[in-house]
């Protein structure tokens, strides 16, 4: 048996499609094609991942054996327990900011009653929508919830003291006067959001998308909406500086990991 031939028979004993294994592998789907159809070799990196993932060592997956280790032992391969720093972990993490979540709120209740609830819940919200996206996600929990944290803060100045990282643009502008703190604050903001962007692109960039068919069209879609987002379209003051900055953010992060994922797509497929 070749290695593409193993490589489709641990793929379909798993009940894996092509791009499920490309994106647990980091390549596109036509590098997964290449391999079964023995155009191309996986890389040594590669070799280790599915060897990890199929549950079988090096030597079988290269030279062919049909039966891994845990077959031979009479397991089911697809039913293996999760690895240490999974599901578990994120349970764990999840209950612990639950548990402080319900202690600020219970404490700045009972110092301030009904007011004291309402502060409890938005401090704590950071708190409970991290503990959900600990149950939620499976995958990138992390950055999920650093952009969660960073919506929440980032709502918080605008609603509590007008700071945004739009404020950044009048930085020319800023006379001694000015209060340099609410700038400098801006200035971080968009510092952070600017990482997150950078990260979201890392994060995503090898996850393979086709610039064909339907992909193509809801690319260009995204584009002409950003572009109508822009437009002197009258709307009450609060949708615009409240939600429509936020929407923006969202579709130009989405558009950009897009963008980078068609063209690492595209040189995939030439290599």
């Amino acid at each position: 048996m070749s290695l593409g031939e193993t490589i489709y028979t641990l793929r379909t004993r798993r009940n894996l499609s092509q791009g499920d294994l490309a994106e647990q592998l980091d390549v596109s789907r036509q590098s997964i094609s290449k391999w079964e159809t023995d155009r191309s070799v996986p890389e040594l990196d590669k070799l280790v991942k599915m060897s990890r993932l199929f549950g079988v060592s090096l030597d079988e997956l290269v030279l062919g054996a049909e039966k891994g280790p845990a077959e031979e032992r009479g397991e089911n391969p697809t039913s293996q327990p999760l690895p240490p720093g999974g599901l578990r972990a994120r349970k764990v993490i999840s209950i612990v900011l639950f548990v402080l979540a319900a202690l600020m709120i219970l404490l700045l209740t009972i110092i301030g009653s009904w007011s004291g609830l309402l502060i409890g819940l938005m401090f704590a919200s950071p708190f409970l929508a991290c503990g959900i996206l600990c149950l939620v996600t499976r995958k990138h929990t992390g950055l999920w919830c650093a952009w969660t944290v960073y919506f929440l803060v980032e709502e918080y100045f605008r609603y509590a003291s007008g700071i945004s990282w739009t404020l950044t643009l009048m930085t020319p502008y800023f006379e001694p006067s000015m209060n340099n703190i609410r700038l400098a604050v801006a200035w971080v903001e968009l510092l952070v959001l600017a990482a997150l962007i950078v990260v979201t692109v890392i994060r995503f960039h090898k996850v393979p998308l086709d610039w064909t068919g339907p992909n193509r069209w809801r690319m260009i879609g995204g584009f002409v909406l950003y572009a109508a987002l822009h437009l002197p379209i009258p709307m009450p003051v609060a949708v615009q500086w409240y939600i429509l900055s936020w929407v923006k953010i969202i579709l130009l992060t989405v558009l950009l990991v897009n963008i980078i994922r068609i063209l690492y797509t595209a040189r995939q497929s030439k290599t």
